[in-house]
């Protein structure tokens, strides 16, 4: 709330937890804040704020500089949050051309909204297609499909109201604290290339990996390759869930994950993250990949990782 924070430099603890912060614990904080703030924004895979009750003019101008915070000291960047609103606080509702503002409004819908949005832009919308066109044209504020011709305006105009016009009190706030972060992204190619870069992809955490030893064992290296193949194979989510559990972070703010090896086994053996250091120590006594792969899967699904002093 005091807008001197920006200047400051911040060591975050979490209740209960022994974790001393090198930068680890603060990625967590900021981490945490931004998925239980997501959840009361509306959208998909990209949300919007809307406004709360419970929130004034310094509560959604606190909110700002939590975001700034999080990206000048740590490169912490809620990617969910809607690209287009965020270059709208930084540059000006103006400055959102219309491939951002359709790509944001495009990640805010739902999986069949966006099919039926699409086909209708291209012209190749089909009755079964319809209903679910209807239902988002009245969930914004239209009873009817507009005409053919005229459809593809409608849906911009629909993408404009629900990401910039809806929300604009709170771009306003946000906008307050935006200057101190214009030196990282000082136009909307840069932050349209930051959100590519920072959002996780099994195939980006597989480039992060360092083994710590120069010299591998053949059971390190076979162990290791199942790390490799795990990541792969992974989807969005759970490449964000191991990266928050190696770094505390689910978007990428490290240039690398180090990986080390031990030899525990039995009920002892499971891998453990030093968050501060993006480090993973794994075990190399895995027998198989599927035995890593459930251990992981174990692991991931949690939602629940211990912090204790590193």
């Amino acid at each position: 709330m005091d807008s001197r924070i920006i200047q400051s430099t911040l060591k975050m603890e979490f209740v209960n937890e022994k974790a001393v912060d090198d930068a680890g614990v603060s990625r967590e904080v900021y981490t945490a804040f931004w998925d239980q703030f997501l959840e009361q924004c509306e959208g998909e895979d990209e949300r919007v704020p809307r406004l709360r009750p419970d929130f004034s003019e310094a509560e959604w101008e606190a909110v700002g500089r939590i975001w700034v915070k999080g990206l000048i000291d740590l490169g912490v960047l809620p990617v969910r949050l809607s690209s287009a609103f965020i270059l709208a606080c930084m540059h000006g509702i103006d400055s959102v051309n219309d491939d951002v503002l359709m790509s944001s409004f495009h990640n805010y819908l739902s999986l069949t909204e966006r099919t039926a949005v699409a086909k209708a832009c291209q012209g190749t919308l089909e009755e079964c297609d319809e209903d679910d066109l209807l239902d988002l044209f009245t969930r914004m504020g239209s009873h009817c499909i507009p005409p053919k011709n005229t459809i593809k305006v409608a849906i911009q105009t629909m993408a404009h109201k629900a990401i910039l016009q809806e929300p604009k009190y709170v771009i306003d706030c946000f906008s307050r604290a935006m200057p101190f972060a214009l030196l990282k992204v000082p136009d909307q190619d840069s932050l349209v290339s930051l959100y590519d870069t920072k959002k996780a992809t099994g195939k980006k955490v597989v480039q992060l990996l360092q083994t710590t030893q120069v010299v591998r064992s053949q059971k390190e290296q076979m162990v290791f390759n199942h790390l490799q193949r795990y990541l792969r194979n992974a989807d969005q989510s759970k490449a964000e869930k191991f990266l928050r559990f190696c770094t505390g972070s689910s978007v990428i703010c490290v240039d690398q994950i180090k990986v080390s090896f031990n030899a525990e086994s039995g009920l002892s053996r499971r891998p453990v993250a030093h968050t501060c250091g993006a480090t993973l120590d794994l075990p190399y006594t895995y027998s198989s990949y599927p035995d890593l792969r459930t251990e992981f899967d174990n692991i991931l699904s949690s939602d629940y990782f211990e912090m204790d002093i590193l």
